[in-house]
């Protein structure tokens, strides 16, 4: 009988040793899989996006940085940058993407889209005014749509297609030199930079309401700054008078042209001018107008929201991270996503490499080159990148030869701070470029 309690016991021991290992054991594998969690939340990799246009999947996947030769300890800076600037007061909230080799290998919400009349978190699906954005992903785009289908060429005078569109001329002398449309695309035109509205009221002070008419009057009839092809002046008036050609070429208007063209191709869903409804209570809202109301939804710059209607070539456009990552994508595939295709590899080439006739200028036909002092592309990017900018904080930097996008949206006219927001861009494209290629630890 004792030597059976005895066994009986050994046996309970035996069996309750084994219980605690497995216990034990299965401590480790949760934390295992928690800490794993952890860092993927962190990190917020999500699953690929999938919307549907017409029956067809369009898809960019999102993966892990190393799966495209990003280092992510190197990517996690971004988020220290990022968190800097909304500390500081620079911009309420951001949200960055980081697209690499087709997919989206970084993409990331921080802060708030509001804290002026209100608090609300900054998410992923949040909608942009793009500001000047709006130049390379819908003007200059639907301009090269209609120089690849023989509508209009690059070298022609605009007063092909606005009649009374003035030509330069010296001022001690009969000479002129006619303004082309390449001058109106890479900034060589002379016009002056912008116009503001109580200019227009002054110019124009006959009219009751200043209107779009009105605007193009002013811009083929204004005194031109420098002989065309002689110096790069920005010129927010060159993108408005390239949207008008637009339309004359087409018979559309511009919003109907870029959806129908543009945007609908590459699935680029939440990409509109003139948002209302459900889309605008998705969008970060910038500063208030002269009657108090915060514009939320509503273009911010001036000559677009009062004279253009919100559609305009030089700025209006609104959109999503994962949309812009849809048009870099396909910029980076040559101009096709998924199957279709916007613009021929060719008509890519000439939107994203110094102009033929001007090797040396400072932009390509859409967009700011890399150079010693170019904000968005930073340091340590590749020759071939590119970038443009937007006033209310918005940046689309492309590097072909790194097969890379980076994307930063965020409303900072919403909050003001002194601190230059253009380090905030050239660093965060340094962090990506030295994040490239290099092994995890």
């Amino acid at each position: 009988m004792g030597q059976g309690s005895a066994m009986i016991n050994e046996k309970i021991r035996v069996g309750i040793t084994i219980a605690t290992w497995i216990a034990v054991a299965c401590c480790f594998v949760a934390l295992g899989i928690y800490g794993f969690n952890k860092n993927s939340a962190e990190l917020q990799y999500p699953e690929p996006t999938t919307t549907k246009t017409d029956n067809k999947q369009r898809v960019i996947a999102h993966v892990m940085p190393e799966e495209v030769g990003l280092n992510s300890h190197r990517l996690q800076e971004i988020d220290n940058i990022i968190e800097e600037y909304i500390d500081c007061g620079a911009m309420p909230g951001a949200v960055v993407g980081v697209v690499r080799n087709g997919a989206m290998a970084y993409r990331k919400a921080f802060g708030y889209r509001e804290v002026v009349d209100d608090s609300v978190a900054m998410t992923l699906d949040t909608r942009f005014d793009l500001a000047s954005l709006t130049k390379p992903i819908a003007t200059a785009t639907a301009i090269m749509q209609l120089v690849e289908q023989g509508e209009i060429r690059l070298n022609e005078r605009v007063s092909l297609y606005i009649p009374d569109f003035q030509a330069w001329r010296e001022e001690t002398s009969d000479q002129e030199r006619d303004i082309r449309i390449v001058d109106l695309m890479i900034h060589s035109s002379g016009l002056p930079p912008y116009v503001s509205m109580s200019r227009m009221a002054k110019e124009y002070p006959d009219s009751a309401k200043i209107e779009r008419e009105e605007l193009i009057h002013y811009i083929a009839h204004c005194q031109r700054q420098a002989e065309p092809h002689t110096e790069c002046r920005y010129s927010c008036l060159n993108y408005i008078a390239l949207l008008d050609i637009v339309e004359r070429i087409t018979g559309e208007s511009f919003a109907e042209y870029a959806e129908t063209k543009i945007f609908r191709p590459l699935g680029m869903h939440n990409t509109c001018y003139m948002p209302d409804g459900e889309y605008a209570t998705l969008c970060a809202p910038t500063t208030h107008n002269n009657e108090g109301i915060m514009l939320r939804g509503c273009v911010h710059d001036p000559l677009a929201r009062d004279i253009m209607g919100g559609v305009s070539g030089n700025a209006g456009l609104f959109s999503s991270l994962d949309d812009i990552a849809h048009f870099a994508v396909a910029m980076l595939n040559g101009g096709t996503l998924n199957g279709e295709t916007i613009l021929s590899p060719r008509s890519v080439d000439a939107l994203l490499s110094p102009p033929i006739m001007l090797p040396d200028w400072e932009r390509t036909l859409a967009w700011e080159r890399m150079n010693n002092y170019s904000g968005p592309c930073g340091d340590l990017l590749t020759s071939s990148a590119v970038g443009h900018t937007g006033a209310t904080g918005t940046s689309l930097v492309i590097d072909r030869e790194m097969d890379m996008a980076i994307i930063i949206l965020t409303n900072r006219v919403h909050s003001s701070s002194a601190k230059s927001f253009n380090d905030l861009r050239s660093k965060v494209a340094t962090i990506v470029a030295s994040a490239a290629d290099i092994p995890a630890k």
